[in-house]
């Protein structure tokens, strides 16, 4: 069977000019899929490298696409500030691919990408591996960090350049429109929540939807969180983006609230992914009048897999505070660790976390509560671990990479003997 997979991110394999170019859940299916033999997978993925041909490795040949055309710098704040798509143009590269890697099947990983309008331009059948959704983005976008506050407080030199949450948004709504397109021209989707399912069920309602979970990255698989019952403080560890609609301004308050139970230095909150260049942590220092450093918080920026994995291990709880989302891989990580786990009931989480038997969930944008929910399994460290190890049994079963891998193909044969 040939499948051509289209992503915006790229595999963890090496090229021909031996550099590491990637990694994330799509490459750990490409690699399990790869034990099987008699799959021949070619991925298209979005790429800005100095990469001209397509090479392979294994079964698996490579195609990078350019991610965008326009490379005059003036031109560019143009079209950022005008908030335009990439031109369907693009398109070219990809029908090109289709057209002589002969696929039996499209793989398309995300609504998100322009890649996803292939579909009305091959007859190949196409089935959409659901991510996130922009269209729920944007209802999201504003749920933390009002846009009165967005302009108010951020860079303004960014803000001219064209950057920035605020212009990100109006792209994000462009996009979204685009979304609407890819869902109604789709008629096979695989999802694994309830959120996803029922979103498809009423943008795409004739398409037929395909449960099956995620192989999350294997480091997570091979080691097993322990309670830190020598400390005498809480160490909270949280993953995010760059992002209004992740929840880090709930963080912020809620650490305020934790510090005046608790004390200053008793509770010291790791964030990965964010640093303190990033918009965000600019937009929400200048509003709360106060700096994340002042209140405990450790920015550790963007982690390589292993010092993620470390970071994890070495904390007491993990927090996602989101305020949108699917199946956020980083929760389904930190399950796979057995850690204590507070999330929000926002998307797809209820479904992969069960509150009160896997984990705790809160309302989000409720520091409040996430305050209470956090001095609460601090207070009760049995049912903490309890709740960790509930949480990895779940996961592991969840996460199988053999059963995953299989339940992919089966999905291939499925479409494939119905069309």
């Amino acid at each position: 069977m040939r499948v051509l997979w289209l992503s915006a991110t790229s595999s963890i394999k090496v090229d021909s000019t031996d550099k590491r170019i990637g990694g994330g859940w799509i490459t750990s299916l490409e690699q399990e899929l790869d034990k099987k033999p008699d799959i021949y997978i070619g991925r298209i993925f979005i790429s800005n490298r100095a990469i001209n041909s397509q090479y392979t490795i294994g079964n698996t040949t490579y195609f990078p696409v350019p991610g965008k055309i326009v490379k005059n710098r003036f031109v560019e704040i143009i079209n950022r500030w005008a908030h335009k798509l990439e031109p369907e143009s693009l398109l070219q590269s990809y029908i090109k691919i289709i057209d002589e890697f002969k696929p039996d099947i499209i793989h398309i990983f995300g609504t998100e990408f322009i890649y996803g309008l292939v579909i009305s331009k091959t007859t190949v059948p196409c089935i959409i591996h659901l991510q996130g959704s922009l269209i729920l983005v944007k209802h999201k976008w504003f749920d933390g960090i009002s846009g009165i506050d967005m302009l108010r407080y951020s860079k303004k030199r960014l803000l001219i350049q064209g950057y920035g949450s605020l212009h990100e948004y109006f792209f994000f709504k462009k996009a979204a429109e685009r979304e609407l397109k890819i869902f109604k021209g789709c008629h096979y989707f695989m999802g694994r929540t309830d959120w996803d399912r029922r979103i498809t069920s009423v943008l795409a309602p004739e398409a037929k939807y395909f449960h099956c979970d995620e192989i999350i990255r294997h480091e997570f698989y091979l080691h097993n969180w322990q309670s830190h019952l020598y400390r005498n403080k809480l160490l909270i560890i949280t993953t995010m983006r760059d992002c209004t609609y992740k929840g880090l301004e709930t963080l912020f308050e809620c650490q305020k609230i934790l510090q005046k139970s608790f004390g200053e230095n008793k509770i010291t909150w790791k964030i990965a992914g964010i640093d303190e260049n990033d918009e965000i942590v600019y937009l929400i220092e200048r509003k709360y009048k106060d700096s994340f450093k002042n209140n405990n918080f450790n920015l550790l920026g963007r982690l390589e897999e292993k010092e993620l994995l470390r970071e994890m291990l070495d904390a007491d709880l993990f927090v996602h505070p989101s305020h949108i989302d699917n199946s956020p891989n980083t929760v389904c990580e930190a399950m796979l660790l057995g850690m204590p786990i507070i999330a929000t009931y926002a998307g797809g989480i209820p479904s992969i976390i069960g509150n009160k038997s896997e984990g705790l969930l809160v309302q989000d944008g409720d520091p409040f509560a996430l305050a209470g929910a956090i001095i609460e399994l601090f207070k009760d460290n049995n049912h903490a671990v309890s709740l960790g190890k509930n949480a990895r049994t779940k996961a592991m079963v969840r996460h199988n990479p053999e059963v995953i891998a299989d339940r992919v193909v089966n999905i291939y044969s499925s479409i494939l003997s119905n069309i």
